[in-house]
């Protein structure tokens, strides 16, 4: 009896450790996936009223948190079409490549990609899926934030939420 008290820990100890480093792993092959590659936007069973309301209800315990309506597929499979962003007002000193921001580009229209390189002028960004890097840059006066955490829904019952989605922003997944 005693050795089975002693196992049983160790192997829960063993299996989230094999767990955290599968996810860790899993996030980074991600990342590193072909933009060829046929991306699919995450899914989820959840109606949009309520991931619309809890993104909005996390945005309301911090004054520095939006909330965005994601249209188009360019950073997909990370967020597409069917997610809601919860982005922080961060400090732009504090942005690292990799990070996946919200701004607005010369169109006026807010962007959702991923930082690539710091260079005098700005940040240069590009989609998930893009073949290459946006035409602006990001910089002081276009940065809105970045993406605190992603929300997905349902596909399709947005369509239901219409009035609920108006009183949303929309950050869109470019294609360049």
């Amino acid at each position: 009896m005693k050795a089975a008290q002693h196992t049983t820990p160790k192997t829960s100890n063993l299996r989230a450790s094999f767990t955290r480093l599968a996810v860790a792993l899993f996030l980074a092959l991600g990342t590193l996936a072909p933009s060829t590659a046929k991306a699919v936007a995450p899914g989820s069973g959840i109606p949009f009223a309520d991931v619309l309301s809890d993104a909005q209800h996390l945005a309301s315990l911090n004054k520095d948190y939006s909330v965005y309506m994601v249209k188009g597929e360019s950073m997909e499979p990370l967020f597409g079409g069917n997610s809601v962003l919860v982005v922080d007002k961060s400090d732009f000193s504090l942005l690292r490549p990799g990070m996946m921001v919200v701004y607005k580009d010369a169109a006026g229209d807010f962007v959702a990609h991923r930082l690539i390189e710091h260079t005098a002028n700005g940040w240069t960004v590009m989609g998930q899926n893009n073949d290459k890097q946006d035409p602006g840059l990001v910089t002081t006066g276009n940065f809105h934030g970045v993406v605190f955490c992603m929300l997905h829904y349902k596909e399709g019952t947005d369509k239901l939420a219409a009035n609920l989605a108006s009183q949303t922003q929309l950050a869109f997944a470019k294609r360049y």
